[in-house]
């Protein structure tokens, strides 16, 4: 009855509580800083890396594998990861010895200016191998010949040699007409005198009446030609055949007469071929002055071309090439490369470099929040977040104790016959009614004033009635010790249900369970098959696992389980000192001792020394000694007491009234509790004969390694392994349960000082580029840092090592990175994991990749002065560390003692009175006046019900006795101030 009349007190004194300007500031906060970690690691496009990611990669570049040229947007979106993956194919064959040398222009060839496709090249180049091997060298034989026939100078053109046959063909014609004779005469005088046959018929007929010279001459060419013709042709004859003449006598040797050369098909035929060839070179080599070239030339050209066939098939592939990245949208880098001429080797480097700055140019523009990024603003950002973060949280249970408080009056209001009835019990002192007959005659008030119940699920059923659902909300808490059937009468009395558990754990415990009974075989229970409550539930709905693990302030404790039980699920912390938290000690063997196999006598003895040890040293550290089996518990027990009788000034520790005080218990019945150091005694030992009976006790059942999982995760601070065997002691083949080979491997990893467990420590997941980068720039300032440290799948980052004291880490240092990434919310990401971090010991230094990113030196010189300090500061320590274990406390919810501890000074002053006179009566009042009145007995903050506030309103008024008109008159005044709140 105290509890209720506490709750009544505590209702009234409910907190006011004014938080929307800090939720305010928190959501600003947090979505400040959720939006910076979707800035630095949402996928860009094109190149599908976040920021985080470009910039460790562009961090890695040398100098060499830089390059100041930046690619257009339009020219980037083309640069898929596909596209840029098949840029970096053609530059590693560009930058080939085959074709860098033409690319850069260090190679001449006749090729190299001419663009050609692949089928043009392989045309152009058997035009030029058929001018080459055949049609040149036809020519110049037939030409030889001709040269010796006409005595002609040696054509120095195509075109020369063209004219020369021309001209031959030319006189042969003329001396088909006429007579040998013609190219005697001195033809140009006959073309002179024969003028007239051009001036008319006047002219001509001048010429045929007075111009005997005139007349001779024609006669005479009638007499040369074989056939007869006009004298107009005949003249037209002549004057071709004297510029035959003069033309024959400009291109031979000698001043020798034109003579009729013999069979010129073969010259024609030769030179109409080549030169219909060379029609079709000049069109694909884009060249028009091949017939005017010097035959030398042309010969030396053609020969060449036709020599550099390989040399053809690279320039066309490297056209190809340079076609395709220009399509690509490179065409500003080959630029840069051929006017700079890198090494060969960083061509794609400098590529992949050009690509990922543009790429994080690109993306900076379009968040200029990233531009202007600083770290200590941002830093302030995150503190603000954690404070506010904290303070909603303490301004949360004030809010619920106000939302109590109202949902209490409420109630009070709607049901004063239950109020009065539980204010009556709780002032009484004696003869109090049953809970059970109180909650059922207030049931409404009762769950009201205590929301929050706590039973076991057999005692829900002593309590509580079953016509009606009491609560809202039934929670479970270790339901994997708790038995289907057990948990019906609870589920039934609410309306939800939460259930928590661990099914790696102790399952219930079934040893007085009743035998199955054999008249009802063929009915079948929907629980029938699930061992726990857990279990059941887990069949059709899907468990949410809890991660982070708290209790084990030295990572050694856990992560043992961790690994062989929650397969590296849990998120655990590693601890910045050397740590002795988990030690073994091996009792030697006494033979011919009776009773060893279940409980080794020197075992008990051993244990009995250590519990005595601890409690002589570290009296402020809670104890408990586990032991496998109930009769080694009972030894151990009955040898403490018995040794404690000449140790009474140890008394304090075992004083049973002590929170979290001393037990001895066996290993079913631990479930639940931790201390600070736990003594777990395995008390199996060897036989007389030294051999080792595999008798284990409960770990050779089904779900033994569950019961030894909960005993080796007790402990909170230290854990110490007493048994009189070692691991070697035991033939992994000889026993096939797991709860066996489990004890075998702790005993193990207790002798190894919880060392041997694979990979504790180091990691050997490589660090990314950009924690690369910052690996590497620290330990260049002499910093000795190791990377992933950690024994779960939360590891830091890195972490920096005492410059003197081996094994003594003194900074943890973290990125923005992808572990930081992965976390949901920023309050694990900005709080929680470097609050926790602190809590065991750590100093804690985070760096910003888009700091380190732009301030690079000035971040190296931070994160070297955050060293610095972090020495200092674990030599002011590290001497008290060395004496004793480290007695760290995990970050864990503030707790509460009292429920006083909520109301501290959050009650307001209670406004100045209103100007309402007294007066005799209750009708003398107006309800304004009235209503005034309420509202300035309210304005304390203090909740009220109904009741309180008639009784405190008669009393303000100054009437005498409470009649029914002033009750109404004021019930009245009150509900009109409800409806305004």
């Amino acid at each position: 009855m105290e509890q209720f009349a506490e709750s009544l007190h505590l209702v009234r004194n409910a907190p006011l509580v004014d938080s929307d300007d800090v939720h305010r500031r928190y959501v600003d906060r947090r979505d400040r800083l959720n939006k910076h970690v979707i800035r630095i690691h949402k996928k860009q496009s094109p190149s599908q890396k976040s920021v985080y990611e470009l910039q460790g990669e562009l961090l890695r570049f040398s100098h060499k594998e830089q390059s100041n040229i930046r690619l257009r947007k339009k020219n980037l979106e083309l640069l898929t990861p596909e596209n840029v993956q098949r840029i970096d194919a053609l530059l590693q064959e560009l930058g080939s010895i085959n074709l860098a040398d033409l690319f850069l222009g260090s190679q001449t060839s006749c090729w190299i200016d001419i663009q050609l496709s692949s089928g043009d090249a392989r045309q152009a180049l058997e035009l030029v191998e058929q001018v080459s091997d055949h049609l040149y060298p036809n020519l110049e034989s037939a030409l030889k010949k001709f040269i010796t026939a006409t005595k002609f100078k040696a054509p120095i053109t195509l075109n020369e040699i063209k004219e020369q046959v021309s001209l031959a063909e030319s006189v042969g014609n003329s001396l088909s007409i006429y007579s040998s004779e013609l190219f005697k005469q001195n033809l140009e005088q006959k073309v002179k005198i024969l003028s007239p046959l051009h001036s008319g018929m006047i002219g001509e007929s001048i010429a045929w009446l007075f111009d005997g010279n005139f007349k001779r001459t024609i006669h005479s060419l009638r007499k040369l030609r074989l056939n007869p013709a006009n004298d107009k042709q005949i003249l037209e004859e002549v004057a071709e055949a004297a510029n035959q003449l003069r033309h024959w006598r400009s291109i031979t040797t000698v001043n020798s007469t034109p003579r009729k050369v013999q069979d010129l098909r073969e010259i024609r035929k030769h030179l109409n071929c080549l030169l219909a060839e060379l029609t079709a070179i000049e069109s694909l080599l884009d060249k028009h002055n091949i017939r005017q070239m010097p035959l030398s030339e042309f010969v030396d050209l053609i020969q060449t071309l036709s020599a550099e066939r390989d040399l053809l098939q690279r320039i066309v592939r490297l056209r190809d090439i340079e076609e395709e990245l220009n399509k690509l949208g490179i065409n500003s880098f080959l630029n840069d490369l051929k006017l700079t001429k890198p090494d060969l080797a960083h061509w794609r480097t400098q590529f992949r470099y050009v690509w990922l700055a543009s790429c994080l140019e690109q993306a900076r523009s379009d968040a200029s929040e990233l531009v202007s990024f600083d770290g200590v603003t941002h830093e302030q950002i995150v503190q603000e977040f954690r404070d506010l973060d904290q303070e909603r949280i303490n301004l949360s249970i004030q809010r619920v104790c106000r939302s109590h408080g109202k949902r209490a009056v409420a109630a009070m209001n709607q049901y004063p016959e239950q109020e009065a009835l539980v204010r009556r019990e709780a002032l009484k002192r004696a003869r109090h009614l049953p809970l059970r007959k109180l909650l059922s005659k207030a049931p409404d008030v009762l769950t009201t004033l205590r929301p929050c119940w706590m039973a076991s699920p057999l005692s829900v059923s002593q309590l509580l009635d079953a016509n009606r659902r009491y609560f809202d909300v039934v929670i479970f808490d270790e339901a994997s010790q708790v038995l289907p059937e057990d948990a019906v009468p609870a589920i039934l009395r609410a309306e939800r249900v939460v259930v928590a558990g661990d099914k790696y754990q102790l399952p219930p415990t079934t040893f007085f369970a009743a035998g199955s009974d054999d008249s009802d075989e063929d009915s079948e229970s929907p629980a029938e098959g699930f061992e726990s409550l857990l279990d059941l539930i887990s069949s059709f709905i899907e468990p949410r696992m809890l991660e982070w693990h708290y209790r084990s302030q030295c990572e050694e404790l856990i992560a043992f389980s961790n690994r062989y039980i929650y397969g590296d699920r849990l998120v655990t912390f590693p601890n910045p000192s050397p740590s002795n938290c988990i030690s073994h000690v091996l009792v030697p063997l006494v033979p011919g001792k009776d009773g060893q196999e279940e409980s080794a006598s020197q075992e008990v003895l051993s244990v009995v020394d250590l519990v005595l040890e601890h409690a002589a040293n570290f009296p402020d550290q809670t104890l408990g000694v586990i032991t496998m089996g109930i009769k080694h518990a009972n030894r151990v027990q009955a040898a403490l007491d018995e040794a404690l009788k000449n140790r009474p000034e140890l008394g304090s520790f075992f004083d049973d009234s002590r929170t979290d005080r001393f037990f001895v218990k066996n290993i079913e019945r631990v479930q639940g509790d931790e201390r600070d150091a736990i003594i777990l005694s395995v008390g199996y030992g060897k036989d007389r004969a030294g051999n080792l009976p595999y008798r284990f006790g409960p770990l050779l059942y089904e779900g033994g390694e569950r019961r030894l999982n909960v005993a080796i995760t007790r402990a909170k601070q230290r854990l110490t392994l007493v048994s009189s065997f070692e691991h070697l002691d035991m033939d992994p083949g000889r026993s096939n349960r797991r709860g066996v080979e489990l004890l075998r491997l702790y005993l193990q990893y207790a002798a190894s000082e919880g060392r041997l467990l694979g990979d504790t420590g180091h990691s050997d997941v490589p660090l990314n580029p950009f924690e690369q980068d910052i690996f590497d720039a620290l330990e260049a300032k002499g910093l000795s840092l190791l990377p992933q440290w950690g024994a779960s799948g939360y590891r830091i980052d890195m972490v920096a090592k005492h410059p003197d004291r081996e094994g003594q880490f003194v900074l943890a240092i973290e990125c923005d990175g992808a572990t930081y990434h992965s976390l949901p919310t920023a309050r694990e990401r900005d709080r929680l994991r470097q609050q926790q971090l602190e809590a065991l010991g750590w100093r804690f230094h985070r760096i910003w990749s888009t700091d380190w990113f732009s301030r690079r030196e000035s971040e190296i010189e931070r994160a070297v002065a955050a060293y610095q300090v972090a020495v200092k500061y674990a030599e002011q320590k590290i001497d008290a560390q060395l004496k004793q274990s480290t007695q760290l406390q995990s970050v864990e919810p503030p707790e509460l003692s009292q429920p006083e501890q909520l109301v501290v000074e959050v009650l307001a002053q209670r406004e100045p009175r209103p100007n309402v006179p007294r007066r005799e009566r209750i009708d003398q009042y107006s309800p304004n006046e009235l209503v005034k009145l309420i509202q300035w007995i309210l304005s304390d903050g203090c909740l009220r019900t109904d009741e309180e506030i008639v009784s405190e309103m008669v009393r303000e008024l100054g009437f005498r006795r409470r009649g029914p008109r002033i009750e109404a008159r004021v019930l009245e005044a009150i509900q009109r101030v409800r409806r305004t709140i």
